[in-house]
């Protein structure tokens, strides 16, 4: 006789949230990452929240959150900790406010200890160990994270295996290596470079890019991992072209990543467009308008950035997509030209630096400018 076996309802992913007792956060817009509500998340010692983007491949099926790399934001409190722990997953940070410390080694070896600020950029090497203090006694520290957490849990299915495994990994990290943490960096090439610590990405030289209309951006290998930083800023009164959300590049190598855009100062709004849409005269859109502190995601088809004020807005993506583990891909994702978008989008950009006193900047990009 064949046994009936109650199969789990949730992957191995979720059941480790749940076990964690993570709150989850599901929309599209995170208004003000300063602001937002956190709960305890006990093992740790902090407050966080995950956060779950809902429209960017949903999950349904009865699944949670998404299964391919995660991100969250966390708080560690007045002069406290974030315990140390080691995992076999990925994980990449930015600061949002605060300032403090991160110490990082493997069983054994040297301890590195590096500062971080309001601004900085740091990822931790694969399965190190890691404790990042609250240098303020007086204030929190909050910070946003992106980990491949849900890919590894699901691979491997095993807590035991990917918090308490003694492997390490020294062509991603050497703890002997005293400049590891110190910012050093190298080129690998335009709008490409490589390395373990950025100070304040909101002063950190870009280099020029104009295919998708004015701006400049770059691009950083983090700790030798898969996880990218990808930084990019465009002027006042102006915009992008709109540009496919990079499904395929989301999903090279068979894994599935979620893209976030954390806009650092400034306010506009994109537009974006329904999966599987060209962007065209009379085709909708929806708009989602952002300031300083909120994180959007693009959804899974077109969409387009509108710069509103008269300043230079600066954005940062932290990202699963190391181009050298997975190679340069197939090509950029498609756009649509300035001069062959709807006449709805220019309107809709005229009307809004009007409500500002403003007019468009883009001579030189756009016939009708």
């Amino acid at each position: 006789m064949t046994q009936q076996v109650d199969l789990p309802k949730h992957t191995s992913w979720e059941r480790w949230v749940q076990a964690e007792g993570l709150t989850i956060t599901q929309q599209q817009v995170i208004p003000d990452v300063y602001t937002y509500p956190l709960d305890p998340w006990e093992r740790t010692g902090i407050d966080a929240t995950l956060l779950d983007f809902t429209p960017l491949d949903p999950p349904g099926d009865g699944h949670l959150v998404h299964q391919g790399t995660s991100r969250y934001l966390c708080e560690i409190p007045k002069g406290g900790t974030y315990k140390a722990e080691r995992h076999m997953y990925e994980e990449i940070f930015y600061v949002v406010a605060g300032r403090g410390a991160t110490t990082v080694w493997y069983d054994g070896s040297p301890k590195q200890t590096f500062e971080w600020q309001e601004g900085s950029v740091f990822s931790i090497p694969l399965n190190a160990w890691h404790e990042i203090y609250n240098a303020s006694g007086e204030d929190t520290a909050r910070l946003y994270a992106c980990i491949t957490a849900p890919m590894v849990l699901n691979m491997y299915g095993n807590s035991d295996f990917i918090f308490n495994s003694d492997a390490i990994f020294l062509d991603r990290f050497d703890p002997y290596d005293e400049t590891y943490f110190s910012g050093k960096s190298v080129r690998l090439q335009d709008r490409l470079i490589k390395t373990n610590f950025i100070s304040n990405v909101k002063t950190m030289g870009l280099d020029e890019h104009g295919r998708r209309g004015p701006g400049m951006n770059m691009h950083a290998v983090m700790a030798n991992g898969h996880f990218i930083l990808h930084l990019s800023e465009f002027p006042g009164q102006t915009y992008k072209k709109a540009h496919d959300a990079g499904r395929a590049e989301r999903h090279r190598a068979g894994l599935t990543s979620e893209v976030a855009y954390l806009f650092l100062n400034g306010e506009g709004y994109d537009l974006q467009w329904e999966p599987g849409v060209a962007p065209g005269p009379g085709v909708p859109f929806e708009r989602l308008d952002y300031k300083a502190g909120t994180i959007l995601t693009p959804g899974e088809g077109f969409h387009q950035h509108f710069n509103a004020t008269t300043d230079p807005i600066r954005y940062v993506v932290l990202r699963f997509g190391s181009p050298e583990i997975l190679g340069q891909g197939g090509g950029a994702p498609p756009q649509i030209e300035f001069d062959d978008e709807d006449p709805a989008v220019w309107k809709t950009f005229v009307d809004e630096l009007a409500t500002h006193g403003l007019e468009p900047q883009m001579q030189g990009w756009k016939a009708k400018a």
